[in-house]
């Protein structure tokens, strides 16, 4: 061999090829070496090849010698089978060369063909005779495997045999037989036989599974599983899944109800503890353990049904069976115990123990979930990627769990409102008014009641910041148990809430008016009434008082009314995956609402799990519900910062605007009563001036007449009072406006003009039939100091002033013209009395804001007037078509026109002279 071979020999030895020829390695190795060096290298490559070589022959040698004889064997037997076929096989190619060369064998064709078929049907007769056999044999072995109560024990005593082990094998080979036999005769028999079967089977193992089920310890399944084998050979496995389903929760329900007797025993035992709330925070306590309980038992069972049923998504729908079996039962008892009231407690509704029984419910449901995708994991199966499989996270889990507290979400503003409206009514603070008929004299009543009605206005002021911590705390309440999805109810509710606690308040208010002696002229009984010279100071700062605590309930609404839309939009904004997009408030509508689907690992977070809870409910809500919630969040996004009037003297509330109103329609009723304080004694006094026998004064002589001094005559007494009262009232308010209170009593003052004064000048437009524009261009004398206080931001104490002061003077005005326009008929001294009484009074209107009074400017310029002077006054007055002021003065002026003609003509009986309707006599 050449040196140059040598690395090719080298490389072909080491190879590792199926295909590789040693002998012929062999022979190219021990050829002629061209060289020593070669055998040596060679030799130790040789000697492990050969080795290897012997051990592989030795192998095969020995496999071949084990091999041979089975083979031998086989082969033959082959040979010996195929003889016969061999031989048939020769006769019918016979047969069909004879049939080739000549057509007299057509009928041998024919009877070969038949012969064929008759064999293939003698070998069907044969299946059948065996299926038949068979059939016989399994239905006598299943029958009595039925008959033996010993082979059906589950509770392993009964030794098992090889027929109860294999009857669900025997039922399906006779349901196979009854497929094969179905042709023959008797199938209609084997039909009945095969149902009777299926019934004894169901009947016998049923009772026994069902027994079995029912004990709280499944113990061992071996048993079971072989009832579910049997039972599936029946197409009846379902039932064994559903009688599963509904035994295993039995010992669950059994400690539910344990608990509804215990609450019964121990409200029938004490009936009269006060300690309620403490009872709701043990059912919630109870619940917390009770759902432990219940998540007990789905871990347990879902062990056994994958014991029992086989480790895929079944076990999962058990489980999910397992749930729904297990809570749905208890839906109504749960949902009467949430809204169980106890039978000495006077609420009707407890908005904290639904809350916190939800939040108990809330961590259960998260920890269901988990327990789905643990099992989920340790399955490998995924049930939620939208197959016809997959797990409905809000019909199978939220439905269910969540279904007790649903109605309470649907009538959420009917047990919000009925909370709130409870706990409101506890913050009235009461008014007692049992002294003043016990007390004798006026002094003492007086002062009682200045004390009790201080006293009142200083809780009620004291229970404001109560009252709205109550009420944010309900609106949080709403976001706990809903995810803002009912905010437009808790609003809802919050404005029916405080408008009951308004009511109540109102309620108060005849028992303080009875006790101050605060009633209207025209309500107070003659018999009772009491003349004051001067209104009773103490009371009229006791009401001062009241207004101020008016004041502060609203100007702490408004100011939560801020924080309220920060935290709500704060929190609808997580309604979205993403951030609220305040130039598309109905995206974000959509987003809320429109997802009806969401994935088991969402529902691990608690806000997620409460968010998708709540829009579930609300898609079952009718539309114009879902509409209203669009709209709130609409209204939320789309102004993202209000700019009110936060810091003016009038805030106003946006959010609990529904509340402010009713806010304001019971501090219109303390500012009626700050006003009547005032004005009823200053209206008492008016009213005497009718009956004025100055007004009918005559000359006792023409002579006297002719010699009638033409001096000035002196104001009366009741305009005098009038004016004192009017100029009092500013040093009285000065002090107030001057304390610390000025800011809440100016918010309380807000439209205390509009609402005090109506009354006073709308009896006045009855009695000279003034038209609404002429009515209100009179008000409007003293209508601009309230206008500008209004668009000033910051209230000061002589605007406050001012607005009293100018409201008290605005209703004494319209009320002195409604008097004066009652006296019966008015002679030419009583012109200048009058007119006398009036000028002094336009001089007390000009010191307290009514320096533009043209009213009383222009009667007491025509009553220095003769009468037919103050005719042709008239005359030119009503030239003037246009002007709103003339119009009013010629209804006014023809009115007195009418009273000096009375006192000018003849008298004609007793009632002439008592009409006060204004009328033109000349």
């Amino acid at each position: 061999m050449a040196d140059s071979s040598l690395p090719q020999l080298l490389a072909s030895a080491a190879s590792s090829s199926s295909t590789f020829d040693a002998f012929a390695w062999l022979e190219a190795a021990l050829a002629p070496p061209s060289s020593t060096s070669l055998s040596r290298s060679l030799a130790p490559q040789l000697a492990l090849r050969s080795q290897a070589l012997a051990h592989t022959l030795q192998t095969a040698l020995q496999h071949v010698t084990h091999s041979v004889p089975a083979l031998q064997t086989r082969l033959e037997a082959l040979e010996t089978t195929a003889a016969p076929l061999a031989a048939r096989l020769t006769a019918a190619q016979h047969v069909c060369d004879t049939s080739l060369s000549s057509t007299r064998h057509s009928d041998a064709r024919r009877l070969l063909v038949t012969l064929h078929e008759t064999k293939r049907r003698l070998e069907s007769c044969s299946r059948a005779l065996v299926e038949a056999a068979q059939w016989t044999r399994s239905v006598r072995d299943c029958f009595a495997v039925l008959e033996d109560p010993t082979l059906l024990s589950l509770e392993g005593d009964g030794e098992s045999t090889a027929d109860a082990e294999t009857l669900g094998d025997r039922v399906r080979q006779l349901r196979a037989s009854l497929d094969v036999l179905q042709d023959l005769p008797g199938v209609r028999e084997r039909q009945k036989t095969m149902e009777r079967l299926a019934a004894q089977i169901e009947a016998a193992v049923l009772p026994r599974v069902a027994s079995k089920l029912r004990q709280d310890e499944a113990g061992d399944v071996t048993r079971l599983r072989w009832c579910l084998e049997a039972l599936g050979s029946i197409d009846r496995a379902h039932v064994m899944k559903e009688e599963f389903c509904l035994a295993r929760p039995a010992r669950v329900h059994r400690t539910w109800y344990q608990y509804e007797e215990q609450a019964k025993q121990i409200a029938g035992l004490d009936v009269a503890d006060d300690g309620n709330n403490n009872r709701h925070v043990d059912f919630a306590r109870w619940l917390d353990g009770f759902y432990e309980h219940v998540l007990q038992m789905l871990q347990r069972e879902s062990r056994n049904a994958r014991d029992l049923f086989g480790g895929d998504e079944l076990v999962i729908r058990v489980l999910l069976t397992l749930l729904r079996n297990t809570l749905e039962p208890l839906t109504a008892s749960f949902r009467d115990r949430l809204g169980q009231t106890e039978p000495a407690s006077s609420e009707s509704f407890c908005l904290d123990r639904l809350v916190r029984c939800f939040h108990t419910t809330r961590r259960f449901a998260g920890q269901f979930v988990q327990l789905v995708r643990s099992l989920e994991n340790e399955l490998g199966v995924k049930l939620t990627d939208g197959d016809s499989t997959a797990v409905d996270a809000e019909g199978g889990i939220l439905r269910v769990v969540f279904e007790p507290y649903q109605l309470y979400f649907t009538e959420y503003t009917r047990f919000s409102s009925d909370f709130l409206t409870d706990a409101l009514m506890r913050l009235v603070p009461p008014f007692n008014t049992t002294s003043n008929e016990v007390l004798g004299s006026d002094e003492d009543r007086d002062a009682t009641a200045a004390t009790s009605f201080e006293d009142f206005s200083q809780r009620l002021e004291e229970a404001s910041e109560a009252v709205w911590t109550i009420v944010d705390r309900s609106v949080q309440q709403c976001y706990e148990f809903t995810g803002g999805v009912a905010f437009p109810e808790a609003v809802e509710a919050i404005g029916t809430a405080v408008q009951q606690f308004t009511l109540a308040l109102g309620a108060k208010m005849p028992a303080i008016r009875n006790y101050y002696k605060v009633e209207p002229v025209f309500q107070v009984d003659e018999s009772k009434e009491r003349l004051a010279a001067s209104p009773d100071w103490s009371q009229f700062h006791a009401s001062l008082a009241l207004l101020k605590a008016c004041g502060t309930l609203e100007t702490q609404l408004c100011a939560m009314d801020g924080r309220l839309r920060v935290r709500m939009r704060e929190q609808l904004a997580q309604l979205s995956s993403e951030h609220v997009d305040a130039l598309s408030p109905r995206s974000t509508c959509g987003n809320v609402c429109n997802a009806s689907s969401i994935a088991l690992a969402e529902l691990l977070y608690p806000t997620k799990l409460v968010l998708a809870v709540s829009t579930m409910w609300l898609r079952d809500e009718d539309p114009t519900r879902q509409s209203q919630f669009h709209q709130f969040v609409a209204d939320m996004v789309s102004h993202p910062t209000w700019s009110g009037s936060t810091a003016a003297c009038y805030p106003t509330a946006t959010v609990l605007d529904e509340a402010q109103r009713a806010m304001r329609s019971w501090t219109k009723e303390a500012q009626l009563l700050t006003y009547d304080t005032i004005f009823l004694p200053i209206a008492r006094v008016l009213d005497t001036i009718p009956t004025n026998e100055s007004w009918n004064k005559a000359p006792n002589s023409a002579q006297d007449e002719l010699e009638f001094p033409t001096f000035s005559m002196l104001p009366q007494d009741y305009i005098t009072t009038v004016a004192d009262l009017l100029l009092s009232l500013l040093p009285q308010l000065e002090p107030f406006a001057g304390s610390n209170s000025l800011e809440n009593a100016f918010v309380a003052s807000r439209g205390a003009q509009e609402v005090c004064v109506q009354g006073e000048w709308d009896r006045l437009g009855q009695v000279l039939h003034l038209a609404p524009p002429e009515l209100l261009n009179c008000q409007q004398i003293f209508g601009s100091g309230g206008t500008t206080a209004a668009s000033d931001p910051v209230p000061t104490a002589a605007k406050f002033v001012d607005l009293w002061s100018a409201t008290v003077a605005s209703s004494t005005l319209a009320a002195l013209l409604r008097t004066v326009c009652s006296i019966p008929c008015l002679s030419e001294i009583g012109a200048k009395q009058l007119a006398a009484d009036l000028g002094y009074f336009y001089n007390v209107l000009s010191a307290v804001g009514g320096e533009d009074n043209f009213i009383v400017d222009d009667l007491r310029r025509a009553l220095e007037m003769d009468l037919q002077t103050h005719i042709h006054h008239v005359t030119e007055l009503r030239a003037d078509h246009d002007g709103l002021e003339k119009r009013a003065l010629v209804k006014l002026n023809d009115c007195i026109i009418a009273m000096r003609q009375r006192a000018l003509a003849p008298p004609r009986g007793p009632s002439a002279g008592s009409t006060s309707t204004p009328s033109r006599v000349y």
